[in-house]
């Protein structure tokens, strides 16, 4: 019964639809990758000449995850998910992409020319907080802080392996004297 009640007053929009379009309003001008890359790492859209520069939040995301998928096991694990996920910031008007269908995996900053299976609107701190340990992506989906379309259990049944890669990356970061 008190369950009842929680849903009577959850705020949260309803997933997907006109929820998501509102809360992934981007550029028109948002540029499209190319279908096809050729061999060699991954590749990231740059933004336009006069457009906004990525955020921190964005970049931060791109640059660990890529760290992470230079491990073939990792990179061999998260391309065998078939999820093409694009992850819209809604606070930077910006997007990241991961294309987790193929080998090797790619993350990219903007968005991918092919249709994603998941779409996901965030805010930059959630963003921050979506591969940190004590975060869940679930808890914020149910609390309405991040909106989906698509196919978001995908995502989510090999997040905990990107998750892992990327605490690796960031403990191997934090632990060098150097960097």
């Amino acid at each position: 019964m008190a369950s009842t009640a929680i849903l009577r007053r959850s705020p949260a929009p309803v997933h997907g639809g006109p929820a998501l379009a509102r809360a992934c309003r981007s550029p028109s001008s948002d540029p499209m990758l190319e279908p096809e890359h050729p061999p060699g790492g991954p590749h990231r859209a740059e933004p336009a000449g006069d457009g906004p520069t990525p955020s921190t939040a964005a970049t931060r995301f791109v640059a660990d995850v890529e760290r992470a998928l230079e491990d073939p096991q990792t990179a061999r694990r998260l391309s065998l998910a078939g999820v093409r996920a694009r992850i819209d910031v809604t606070d930077a008007g910006e997007a990241v992409t991961l294309l987790l269908d193929r080998f090797p995996p790619q993350v990219l900053l903007g968005t991918g020319s092919q249709e994603p299976t998941v779409r996901l609107a965030v805010g930059s701190d959630d963003l921050d907080s979506m591969l940190a340990e004590g975060s869940h992506l679930p808890m914020a989906i149910l609390a309405g802080d991040v909106v989906f379309e698509g196919s978001v259990r995908k995502l989510l049944r090999v997040l905990p392996i990107l998750r892992a890669a990327v605490d690796a990356v960031r403990f191997a970061r934090d632990d060098d004297p150097s960097a």
